[in-house]
């Protein structure tokens, strides 16, 4: 179990931080025709403090400093196809691909996520309070892991919001919007696995982890706050600019 959490953590630690590099690029790329992008700018700083917190995880679970959690490894095993589908079509997109694929309505998969997702979140939810009853600290690292489960479960929210509104446009669904859809719900029960071992005395935070995830909590509410500004309409960004004539950059 130790291994192959390792193994996935660092996984996505390397599929994460590989992203902040592309759109440093992709944004370099675009900066002089479509100006700054806070959409650009949040995905950066997400991606260099959630990778760096799999890689700095996977590489303890390796050196046998920290022990692996089942309930940990079920979250990284569940959100983990999802991040790597999510990666490669943005793979492709930079290479000049299509990036995404558009899944019918009829698609039975996507029709069985809902039910999928909610047995998964009960089960997840019953195992946690197995873990809380052996309560043994509260320690103030806690504090990061709860606050990244709000602001993940958050951003996750918007995801699905914008995902049954392209539905209901368009009558199909989106593979990468779905892919990051999940992701992010995935992300937030990790965290609440972290914050539930915590506190049960199983896992102990050293520096390293106390800096990363107190990082994670302002990139994670800028994320929150540029996607649901997009949502909303009231952040302007590259979406609006490539739209518009070259001379006019994306600004708020």
């Amino acid at each position: 179990m130790t291994v192959t959490l390792a193994i996935l953590s660092i996984t996505l630690g390397l599929v994460y931080t590989s992203y902040g590099i592309m759109t440093i690029v992709d944004m370099a790329r675009g900066w002089r025709r479509y100006g700054f992008s806070h959409f650009g700018m949040a995905w950066i700083a997400m991606a260099f403090t959630c990778g760096p917190h799999h890689l700095e995880h996977g590489l303890h679970l390796l050196s046998g400093n920290r022990p692996a959690g089942p309930l940990e490894l079920v979250a990284v095993i569940v959100g983990f196809p999802a991040g790597v589908i999510w990666f490669l079509l943005r793979v492709e997109a930079m290479s000049g691909g299509r990036g995404d694929r558009v899944l019918a309505d009829s698609f039975r998969p996507v029709r069985w996520l809902p039910y999928l997702f909610g047995v998964y979140g009960g089960g997840f939810l019953v195992a946690t309070v197995g873990v809380l009853v052996r309560f043994e600290q509260f320690p103030p690292m806690v504090a990061s892991n709860l606050t990244l489960v709000v602001l993940y479960g958050l951003i996750g929210w918007y995801l699905l919001r914008t995902q049954l509104k392209t539905h209901r446009a368009s009558g199909a669904w989106s593979l990468s919007g779905i892919a990051l859809t999940i992701v992010f719900p995935t992300c937030a029960l990790m965290h609440a696995a972290w914050a539930a071992y915590q506190v049960a005395g199983r896992y102990e935070a050293d520096v390293h982890t106390v800096i990363i995830d107190w990082f994670a909590v302002p990139a994670a509410a800028y994320f929150l706050w540029v996607f649901r500004g997009l949502y909303a309409g009231t952040v302007r960004d590259w979406n609006e600019a490539t739209d518009r004539t070259e001379r006019e950059p994306a600004l708020v």
